[in-house]
């Protein structure tokens, strides 16, 4: 008998929906990967024949120039001068390329350097530096080449002289990386060469052509500028002049720059004191009546249907000025027939009453001057007054006919205040030898009541159109460091022919407030207190130049000046 192996076979399954979905994901990230080092070798390849077509640029730009004669090897405008563009352009495979072609003299170490140098010649080669700059994916890139160029058989000079200007901070520390330019309109050919000062801020420039009419330039992204200065028909003992290069001798010039500064000009409104008062003509800075009304201009109690009410109040709109800088005093006019009283209280811009811890007796009530001079407005910049008015006498009502509240405001700023600074650097003078200053800046401080400006470091003094300054913190003059940032605050009034403000500092130029300053001439003496700024103001006065001014104050030594000339308005800084 035979038996049979039954093989039980599994039926075939198909690709499900989530299988075609992964598979699909695998063969976009495979292909996406791929694509990535497709994209990423194309741009490599872009950016290495970019930059092999900018190495070919510079190298062609290097043996073009080594195939002139030695003494034609120079720049148009440049120093040494030949005919070489500084700049030229070209393109090719749809890149442009700029080049810069730098040529300058270079003094070989070998036989000495400057005036070590054994043979006394110091325009020992040329170097010859062309920069190619391009733009390749994305980014503007460089290539730079160096090449040196002596001439056949000794060195020799060319006639010429030597350029050198040394650039200084405020410091006298050498600045780096200035960039110097140098313009000649006069040679043949004309010099117009832009190059950087070195390590130790300086530029060389051995191979000027003669001449008296050497212009410099010199400015830093960030600093203050320098520059040499045309003698004309103002300016007739510039200071620096046009430089002067003598064949075979070294001219040399410094030039400081430093770094910007920012100053800060606000003007304001002095400190003043203010009151707010309602005669309760209308009742319309009533908060809250509660049996209580306005009657005849006075708050009483009701009455509407028959005799008054034995007690109400009222409370008094929040007042929150503006500008708030101190509370001083609350008052009101009382009055309180037989049988009747009436007490103010002061509340918070809520309503609630202050605490008497805050204010003491508050809670018991005033009937006459409330002294608010401790209240601080940073916690309680809205204050109101609350009447509380009582009868015993059915017939009889108490009034208020009239309260207010002081306080002190300030300082406010004052818009568009015209002013001038002038800087105590000149830039030479006049042939009558009336000096010509090199910064003078108009300005106005705006809608604002307030602007920045960018100042080189320098003394500046200040004046102002159509205002007096009674107070200035940080009075002028000003002597602005570099590299600072600072503020001046000018208190503004009515202007006046005359007037003087006196700043009372110490040794340290700290603003000494309480002192007393006295300003005397003949037939005249005026004595006041120095402010918070240490400022002390005399305005509409006399013009002279025989004036007085004495300062003192309690541990300090005492001042006594004399011959203070006073002439439109005058600063005068007075140290004790």
């Amino acid at each position: 008998m035979r038996y049979h192996k039954l093989h039980m076979q599994r039926p075939m399954r198909g690709m499900s929906f989530v299988d075609v979905i992964v598979g699909t994901a695998l063969i976009l990230i495979i292909f996406l990967a791929l694509f990535g080092l497709l994209r990423a070798s194309i741009l490599i390849s872009q950016l290495t024949k970019a930059k092999a077509i900018a190495t070919a640029v510079a190298d062609s730009q290097i043996e073009y120039v080594r195939s002139l004669s030695y003494g034609s090897v120079g720049t148009l405008g440049g120093i040494p001068g030949g005919p070489i563009p500084q700049f030229s352009t070209t393109t090719s495979n749809g890149t442009a390329y700029a080049v810069r072609t730098f040529i300058a003299y270079q003094d070989d170490p070998a036989d000495g350097l400057g005036g070590a140098d054994s043979n006394g010649i110091i325009t020992d080669y040329k170097r010859i530096k062309v920069t190619v700059t391009y733009v390749a994916g994305g980014r503007t890139r460089t290539v730079d080449m160096i090449s040196n160029y002596s001439p056949i058989g000794l060195e020799t000079t060319t006639g010429g002289g030597t350029l050198r200007l040394v650039v200084v901070n405020a410091a006298s520390a050498p600045v780096t990386g200035a960039s110097v330019r140098i313009v000649n309109a006069s040679t043949t050919p004309t010099v117009d060469l832009t190059t950087f000062s070195d390590i130790d801020g300086i530029v060389y420039l051995p191979g000027a052509a003669t001449s008296t009419q050497y212009e410099v330039y010199v400015s830093k992204s960030g600093y203050s500028s320098a520059q040499t200065y045309l003698r004309d028909a103002t300016n007739q003992n510039p200071n620096p002049g046009y430089l002067t290069v003598v064949t075979d001798l070294t001219t040399t010039n410094t030039f400081a720059i430093d770094i910007l500064s920012q100053f800060q000009v606000r003007t304001v409104s002095p400190i003043a004191t203010t009151t707010y008062s309602d005669s309760f003509a209308t009742g319309a800075d009533i908060s809250s009546f509660t049996n209580a009304t306005i009657s005849v201009g006075s708050i009483v109690l009701s009455n509407a249907s028959g005799p008054y009410e034995p007690s109400g109040s009222a409370r008094m709109h929040p007042l929150t000025p503006t500008y708030l800088y101190s509370w001083t005093s609350a008052s009101s006019t009382l009055v309180t027939p037989a049988g009747t009283s009436v007490v103010v209280r002061v509340a918070d811009g809520s309503g609630a009453l202050l605490p008497d811890g805050v204010l003491a007796g508050n809670s018991t009530g005033f009937t006459g001057p409330i002294d608010l001079s401790t209240i601080s407005t940073s916690t309680y910049p809205s204050l109101s007054l609350v009447a509380d008015l009582s009868s015993t006498d059915i017939m009889a009502t108490p009034e208020v006919q009239e309260w207010g509240i002081g306080y002190m405001r300030g300082p406010v700023p004052v818009p568009n205040v015209d002013f001038m600074l002038l800087g105590a650097k000149t830039i030479g003078s006049t042939g009558a030898s009336v000096s010509l200053y090199k910064t003078t800046i108009a300005s106005t401080t705006g809608s604002t009541g307030s602007t920045m400006l960018t100042l080189e470091w320098d003394a500046y003094q200040l004046g102002l159109s159509g205002y007096d300054t009674v107070d200035a913190c940080n009075a002028p003059p000003y002597t602005i460091p570099p590299n600072t940032t600072s503020e001046t605050t000018l208190y503004v009034g009515p202007a006046t022919t005359n007037s003087l403000l006196v700043s009372v500092r110490d040794s340290a130029g700290v603003a000494v407030p309480g002192a007393s300053v006295t300003l005397s001439r003949t037939g005249y003496s005026e004595t006041v207190t120095t402010s918070a700024c240490g400022g002390a103001y005399f305005g509409d006065i006399g013009a002279s130049a025989a004036y007085t001014i004495q300062s003192s104050k309690a541990g300090y030594a005492s001042t006594n000046t004399s011959g203070i000339n006073i002439l439109g308005h005058t600063f005068y800084a007075d140290s004790i």
